[in-house]
């Protein structure tokens, strides 16, 4: 294994992370349209300069409450299968590069947690935090259920 570089974000006063070769951009909170028949964890649509990305609420997705939007919300966007999503976070705090013995894949914490989006545990100045790879969030009917709703708006 070799070095990776996470962004290291906060939800709700946690830490988390996801790895930066996913990332596709990470922007500033900015308008998004709700829109019908969305499950309440899609915040709605943005509008990423002429391409419609849906929003997932992290918070309300990880079960942790509500997102409070302020001055330093961020959304994270990915692409995967030809798709951008959205992923709304409280602060993106910074970027590190970690190396593999800063990185914890206990098989007992990945597998407590049952879910294919943790990849790991970060530690960095005695802080941990949970690697996430943010296109494994949504299953995939999920991601097939928004593809539709969009296709229907544009």
């Amino acid at each position: 294994m070799t070095d990776i570089q996470v962004v290291i974000f906060n939800l709700n006063d946690e830490l988390c992370s996801v790895d930066t070769s996913i990332v596709y951009k990470i922007e500033k909170y900015g308008e998004v349209s709700l829109v019908p028949q969305m499950p309440d964890y899609i915040k709605g649509l943005y509008n990423l300069r002429g391409k419609v990305v849906p929003i997932v609420d992290l918070n309300k997705r990880f079960n942790m409450g509500d997102s409070e939007i302020t001055a330093k919300t961020k959304i994270i966007i990915t692409e995967d299968d030809n798709q951008l999503f959205g992923f709304i976070v409280d602060n993106v705090m910074e970027i590190v590069t970690l190396n593999e013995k800063a990185i914890e894949k206990s098989e007992a914490v990945l597998r407590v947690n049952k879910n294919r989006y943790i990849k790991g545990i970060g530690k960095k100045d005695n802080k941990l935090f949970s690697i996430i790879d943010l296109n494994e969030i949504l299953n995939t009917q999920e991601v097939q259920e928004v593809k539709e709703v969009i296709s229907n708006k544009e």
